[in-house]
C-alpha cells in the first residue's frame, strides 16, 4: 500500500508531463470571416500583411503585419460590429511579444468602416498592451474623421 502511494505522485507528474507534450490541436485554416452591409470580408495573409478579402476577390491591405485577428464580441464569440454614424466598423489587430522588453507587446490595431459602397481603413494605432480581446467603442470610431 505504500508503494502504491509513494507511486502515485510519479504516475501524476508523468501523466501531466506526457499532457503538456501533446501537439496542439490542429487548428482550422479558414480564414476568419466578418458581414459588413450584407458583405462577407475574410481576414488573411498578403505577402506577409493582413488583408480583408471581399467577396470578388479584391483585397483592402492594411498596415501591419500577419498574423493578425478580428476584435471580438464582448462574450469572446464572433467578431465585433461596431454602428456608428451610418457606418458599420470592426477592428482588425496584431499583437506579439516585445522581445527586449518582457511583459510587453507590440500591438497593433486598425479599424475598417463600411460606409455605402465604400470600404475604408482607419489609421493605425500601436501601442504596447499584450491584450487582445473586445474593446471600447471609442476604439472603433476614434480612428477616424467624422
Amino acid at each position: 500500500m505504500k508503494r502504491a502511494l509513494k507511486a502515485i505522485p510519479a504516475l501524476l507528474v508523468a501523466f501531466a508531463l506526457n499532457a503538456c507534450a501533446q501537439p496542439p490541436a490542429p487548428s482550422s485554416n479558414a480564414a476568419p470571416e466578418v458581414t459588413l452591409a450584407g458583405k462577407t470580408l475574410a481576414l488573411v495573409n498578403h505577402e506577409g500583411r493582413c488583408a480583408l478579402r471581399k467577396a470578388d476577390a479584391s483585397l483592402l491591405q492594411l498596415d501591419m503585419p500577419w498574423p493578425c485577428q478580428l476584435s471580438p464580441e464582448r462574450d469572446g464569440g464572433k467578431p465585433r460590429v461596431e454602428q456608428f454614424n451610418g457606418a458599420q466598423i470592426i477592428i482588425v489587430s496584431h499583437v506579439q511579444p516585445d522581445p527586449s522588453q518582457p511583459g510587453r507587446c507590440d500591438s497593433q490595431y486598425q479599424a475598417v468602416r463600411q460606409l455605402g459602397e465604400r470600404l475604408e481603413p482607419s489609421i493605425l494605432a500601436r501601442g504596447a498592451s499584450c491584450w487582445n480581446g473586445p474593446v471600447d467603442q471609442k476604439n472603433f470610431v476614434g480612428l477616424f474623421e467624422w
